[in-house]
């Protein structure tokens, strides 16, 4: 990175990307794409504490965009409703599903092959291509061009006209999450700062570009700033940030003309602060499916069981 082009001191706009919460999908390892996968109780749990934690934080969410399936459009819904002054709706975009696994919607992972390098889904791909009414998986290209769009059509203007100290939250996926990520940092190279708190930055072979991935609720917090022209026009300077060494060819144009003014900064990834002490209930009634007609799932445990630490057994 150019380190005569450093962020102006103060705030700026910041970027949450959030994956939804937990789902019966996820719990019973089964590929769900665009399959319309409903929130476990453990996952309305989980949305409701991150919705919490972000408003009691002073997090400003003046934007929300999320996918238009309902484990991602319930947990935002779950940030919005948690804010002093709610923005007006979620915004609801099928740009922002996640990848369409075809053929393998609804089908359990597979075990990788003890022969051979092949992971298990592409094993299983390979063996059934020729099978009538065979439908591929949605190739990166596709859902690079979609993020691309989101990313042109709703966050670049965003970008410039948000205020300080407001926040822009989308809720998505996890595969979809990554492209995303990687599209916005093409867009910011090689202006992009790792904020010291990022403790993942100081594991050996650390890269921006290559993230951990999301868990349920996690989310990549980045800060939007002005650049500063030089260095030495900063004002006096807290711990020094971690710089991210060059990326890769495929990121080494310059940004378009759009981010040229805007710095990126790093704050955290994977942040599940919020998840804390937060366990899942035994019996596997937090892995049930939520009903949103039911009553509360905290004080239907409190009625079962009245002493309120028996609330955490169980495993995360």
């Amino acid at each position: 990175l150019n380190n005569h082009f450093l962020p102006l001191p103060g705030g700026g706009m910041r970027l949450l990307l959030i994956r939804h919460g937990e789902t019966v999908d996820n719990v019973a390892g089964i590929y769900a794409g665009i399959t319309d996968s409903a929130l476990t109780n453990h996952g309305v749990l989980q949305a409701n504490r991150l919705g919490s934690h972000l408003a009691d934080s002073g997090v400003r969410v003046s934007h929300l965009f999320s996918s238009d399936l309902q484990r991602a459009f319930i947990t935002a819904e779950a940030v919005r409703e948690a804010q002093l002054q709610s923005p007006a709706e979620t915004t609801t975009l099928q740009l922002l599903r996640e990848q369409d696994f075809g053929s393998l919607e609804g089908k359990k992972f597979f075990e990788r092959p003890r022969e051979g390098n092949k992971t298990g889904k592409d094993a299983h791909l390979e063996a059934r291509r020729d099978e009538p009414g065979f439908v591929e998986v949605e190739s990166i290209e596709s859902m690079r061009t979609r993020v691309e769009t989101f990313i042109d059509a709703h966050l670049v203007q965003l970008m410039h006209e948000v205020e300080e100290d407001t926040s822009v939250a989308v809720v998505a996926h996890g595969i979809i999450l990554g492209h995303l990520w990687k599209a916005i940092l093409k867009r910011f190279h090689p202006f992009v700062t790792v904020g010291p708190d990022v403790v993942q930055s100081k594991a050996p072979g650390f890269s921006l570009e290559y993230l951990s991935g999301w868990s349920n609720t996690g989310y990549l917090d980045l800060e939007v700033k002005r650049r500063a022209a030089s260095s030495h026009e900063t004002s006096e300077p807290g711990p020094a940030p971690i710089v991210q060494p060059a990326l890769d060819a495929s990121l080494a144009p310059s940004p378009p003309r759009s981010m040229e003014e805007l710095h990126l900064v790093v704050k955290a990834v994977n942040s599940k602060e919020h998840l804390k002490h937060l366990k899942k209930t035994r019996g596997g009634i937090g892995s049930l499916k939520h009903d949103s007609n039911q009553k509360k799932v905290d004080s239907f445990f409190k009625k079962r069981q009245p002493e309120p630490k028996s609330e955490n057994n169980g495993g995360a």
